[in-house]
């Protein structure tokens, strides 16, 4: 049976479509024949997907490897942005090939950071894990072809038991100092995750955390999350002793019953690759990886990302690492094919 191609090309120039294909960026073209054209990979497709670790900025990051796998020394493991489980994440994000032995190298320097509990730290030696980092380093394994391997199976299992443990999403420390009681940014990178491993491996509590990060996005209608009241909040709350912040927290609450929430301006500035933070359209392309329904809490964000195509219905880079990070990923102020593609992606779904 044929597949229908989504409406939305109707509404894209073909020059930009032959833009999406060149073969400068070998990812974005075939992902756009696969995603978005429904096309199969004939000959020419699959040798250049072959060819993901020519891609500048790919190159750049595995030419700079040390030859035990990492980047860095291990107490700067988590350097933004040059330590080595940064690394594993971008090659995720920029769709490295993982039958590169520099990138399976890669791969087992940061499994061998991994903690007893599954998790990844900012510090080598904390017994604690990061929800966050732990998301982003699992995805990027999966993408790369580790998705069935039990130690990133073991990663969801160590965020979905944190978050039963705790009964927030975040990290152990931080709901009395947030008024939503949970770290909006790490609900996309947890999705993100979910999204490159099959579901039938999910651990137990992973449908549950899935169902938790989905309603934390609904709930704000994905870009708002930081209510007017949280400077005064703030006031009250970090000069109090630790042990007293969650009393000062819930009687917060009870004076302001009603929280007005505003928008999150840095998430509607897209960006790639992203790092602990996300942005609408990140958390659009979470939602769809998961198999969420485009549910109408949703039309605010997919309006905002169809409203800031431009003319050739090409989104533009507003926020970047580069500089910052190991080579350089296209142009901040300049149109980008990563964010078209997945800006294009997310519109196609949210047709559904």
């Amino acid at each position: 049976m044929p597949v229908t191609k989504p409406a939305i090309l109707a509404e894209v120039p073909a020059a930009t479509i032959e833009w999406l294909l060149e073969p400068d960026n070998p990812a974005v073209s075939v992902l756009t024949r696969r995603t978005l054209l429904a096309e199969k990979d004939d000959a020419a497709a699959a040798a250049l997907w072959q060819r993901r670790n020519e891609y500048a900025p790919v190159s750049a990051i595995l030419g700079a490897q040390h030859a035990d796998g990492s980047w860095d020394t291990s107490p700067r493991d988590y350097q933004k942005y040059g330590g080595s489980l940064w690394q594993i994440v971008f090659l995720g994000d920029l769709w490295a090939d993982g039958s590169d032995p520099r990138v399976q190298l890669g791969a087992e320097y940061a499994f061998s950071r991994q903690k007893p509990d599954g998790g990844w730290s900012a510090n080598p030696k904390a017994r604690y894990h990061m929800p966050c980092l732990t998301a982003n380093v699992g995805r990027g394994l999966a993408r790369m072809g580790w998705e069935r391997d039990e130690r990133v199976v073991a990663a969801i299992r160590c965020i979905a038991e944190g978050y039963e443990r705790l009964g927030f999403l975040g990290c152990s420390d931080m709901q009395p100092m947030s008024l939503n009681g949970y770290c909006h940014m790490l609900a996309p990178k947890v999705l993100l995750f979910l999204g490159e491993v099959p579901r039938k491996l999910w651990p137990q509590g992973a449908e549950g955390l899935r169902d938790a990060c989905v309603d934390a996005l609904r709930d704000k209608q994905v870009f708002r999350s930081l209510p007017e009241e949280f400077a005064e909040f703030q006031a009250k709350v970090w000069p109090a002793p630790a042990k007293e912040r969650q009393h000062v927290r819930e009687q917060f609450l009870a004076e302001h019953p009603v929280l007005h929430y505003k928008e999150k301006v840095g998430w509607m500035r897209f960006g790639f690759p992203l790092s602990y933070n996300s942005d609408a359209l990140e958390s659009l392309a979470a939602l769809m990886a998961v198999g969420e329904t485009p549910r109408k809490e949703y039309q605010p964000a997919i309006e905002l990302v169809r409203s800031t195509a431009d003319e050739q219905m090409r989104w533009t880079m507003k926020n970047s690492f580069n500089g910052k990070m190991i080579g350089s990923v296209e142009k901040k102020g300049q149109p980008s094919k990563w964010l078209t593609l997945r800006a294009l992606q997310v519109l196609a779904w949210a047709e559904g």
